[in-house]
């Protein structure tokens, strides 16, 4: 990917020759491969460097269909876990544990509910979870301070956590969603980065939902 993202660099800078440019890592934009991108290679001083994150994923995309076999069956987990009783947390992961032995496909079914375990347990104190968030800014951050790249060109370009999946029934509360949003952005801000919500309508909408609902 740095060898295909210099010439297609090349290429846009060919002719746009005044234009800022939005530059990024492989991997759906993740930190980690922005880091692994030598800013040196494009000495630009009109370039914005991009990155995203969506983490914790097992809480940011609950029940989306569209994103593996594991987290279509994951849907209730709040924004922060501690938010409740220990006791509240456990029934709602045991609740997705009996969602994945009645309708994940029979030999899919040990793996998933350890994935889940795995997963959990990376997160459920807010030690972890700080730990996880505060992963990609940090990962940044320090690529950034190597290489000599200023913090106002650096766009955390996506984030959020869905509302709702197409057509299912489970809708994130809006608290939760609030909560989350809120801390991304205090701890780009904290970076000195811009940031970019994902989105405006649809499943991430902040604004509108589906079928023009606000």
């Amino acid at each position: 990917w740095p060898e295909r993202l210099q010439k297609l660099y090349a290429a846009a800078r060919a002719s746009a020759t005044r234009s800022t440019l939005v530059l990024t890592g492989r991997c759906f934009s993740s930190a980690e491969q922005l880091a692994a991108i030598n800013p040196g290679r494009i000495p630009d001083d009109n370039v914005v460097w991009t990155f995203h994150s969506y983490e914790p994923f097992l809480l940011t995309h609950q029940g989306a269909s569209w994103a593996g076999d594991f987290i279509p069956y994951v849907t209730g987990i709040p924004y922060p876990p501690s938010s409740v009783p220990r006791a509240e947390l456990d029934g709602v992961i045991e609740a997705i544990k009996e969602r994945m032995n009645s309708e994940a496909p029979l030999l899919r079914r040990a793996g998933l509910i350890s994935y889940l375990d795995e997963q959990i347990a990376e997160i459920d104190t807010d030690e972890k979870l700080k730990a996880t968030m505060d992963k990609p800014f940090d990962v940044v951050a320090a690529w950034a301070q190597k290489n000599g790249v200023k913090p106002e060109n650096i766009l955390l370009g996506e984030f959020g956590m869905i509302t709702q999946d197409y057509g299912k029934p489970f809708v994130m509360p809006a608290k939760w969603r609030a909560a989350y949003v809120r801390d991304v952005i205090a701890r780009a801000e904290a970076k000195g980065f811009a940031w970019s919500i994902w989105g405006y309508g649809g499943s991430f909408g902040i604004v509108d939902a589906f079928d023009g609902k606000k």
